[in-house]
């Protein structure tokens, strides 16, 4: 309960923040200031709202569009109660894959890796003719790691642990295939850790340095990590598992765990700002950025997807928005583009409970406010 008592009294304290700053900034920069300082209030209002009504300790959400920037951090980040902010630090977990798969992209694009030749990376019993398109794409029929009862159960031991992706595949090893590669479309994490091996091999460095080089620090997004070996890193908010009877503190899984499917952290305004370079494409040739927003396909076939209509090359489609979302053990997160209006948004929450796709309700709920902004 007393967990409860403070997400709520942390929501109240941050909205009645949220309302002044919205209500006092920029006054003077446009004839109709005013108006767009009540729609952000309204935002900031109705943000709060949702994350309470979910159980939610904290949250940031930041809209982004035309060079300006509006963040609304919201609620608390960890057990002292201390507030969430612009500055606290998220797992965007399986956001990451969108990083991931820009990368091969760009080796695609470079000639170092084929997209539609056999896999360079297996497990036992893996189908090699599964190619690099089919595993990006979610086409590949492989099973997926995360989903084996075992990992649960070795995370609850000793959460903690390092693990090496070769662990991971080792999970799925025998497991049969769920279709031939390419006839369908499921959802895998083992998908993404394969492409972070094919990576690892195309260039001698790991998916993380090379994501870093070619991504994060061209582009800026100097908060965004891969924790999976470094214990100096600090304001990560806590994360929660929420449900009916309140929300419960989680221990904070080594990031080795989710590897390439899911293992990069950052701030929900360097996650805006990846929306952005996702949807216009600005890290990849304008032909591959195009072969990508053609490479989507329905996500019907797998009832447990996460919350796409579509789902290409790293990248969902919901509506006019494209860009991915994350979740699991304590964190959810979600970086969209609006291809229609230029806008992107991002969403960081560090609790995961029943509605594992809550930033994508939470982005519909509050698209007619924001796209107004």
């Amino acid at each position: 309960m007393r967990t409860r008592r403070l997400i709520l009294a942390a929501i109240l304290t941050g909205l009645a923040v949220l309302v002044t700053a919205c209500s006092t900034g920029q006054a003077n920069n446009a004839p109709d200031a005013s108006s767009e300082e009540g729609v952000r209030e309204e935002t900031a209002s109705r943000f709060a709202e949702l994350l309470n009504e979910n159980g939610v300790p904290g949250g940031v959400l930041v809209v982004r569009q035309g060079g300006t920037e509006q963040a609304y951090p919201v609620g608390v980040a960890n057990e002292s109660g201390a507030a969430v902010t612009d500055d606290t630090l998220f797992a965007y977990r399986s956001v990451t894959k969108s990083f991931v798969v820009t990368a091969l992209l760009q080796l695609a694009d470079e000639g170092v890796v084929d997209l539609d030749a056999p896999s360079t990376s297996q497990f036992d019993g893996m189908n090699p003719a599964v190619t690099p398109r089919q595993l990006a794409v979610m086409r590949s029929g492989v099973p997926n790691y995360s989903a084996q009862p075992e990992l649960l159960s070795l995370i609850q031991e000793n959460p903690e642990r390092r693990w090496d992706d070769s662990e991971l595949l080792s999970l799925v090893a025998g497991v049969p295939e769920s279709f031939a590669p390419g006839t369908s479309y499921q959802y895998s994490n083992t998908n993404t850790v394969l492409i972070g091996q094919i990576i690892e091999a195309a260039t001698g460095s790991a998916w993380s340095q090379v994501v870093k080089d070619r991504i994060l620090t061209p582009l800026g997004l100097d908060s965004v990590v891969y924790p999976d070996n470094d214990t100096s890193i600090t304001n990560i908010a806590s994360p929660y598992a929420v449900d009916s009877d309140g929300a419960e503190a989680l221990p904070v899984v080594q990031a080795s765990a989710f590897s390439a499917a899911g293992g990069l952290y950052g701030t929900a305004s360097d996650l805006a700002a990846w929306a952005e370079a996702l949807g216009t494409g600005s890290v990849l040739s304008a032909a591959v950025q195009q072969e990508r927003l053609e490479s989507f396909s329905s996500t019907s076939a797998d009832e447990a997807s996460p919350y796409y209509e579509e789902y290409g090359l790293g990248i969902g489609k919901i509506g006019d928005w494209v860009g991915h979302t994350g979740n699991g053990l304590g964190y959810q997160s979600l970086a969209m583009y609006n291809t229609t209006t230029g806008m992107s948004i991002a969403i960081c929450l560090n609790a995961s409970g029943e509605d594992g796709d809550l930033p994508a309700h939470i982005l519909e709920a509050l698209e007619d406010d924001i796209t107004t902004q």
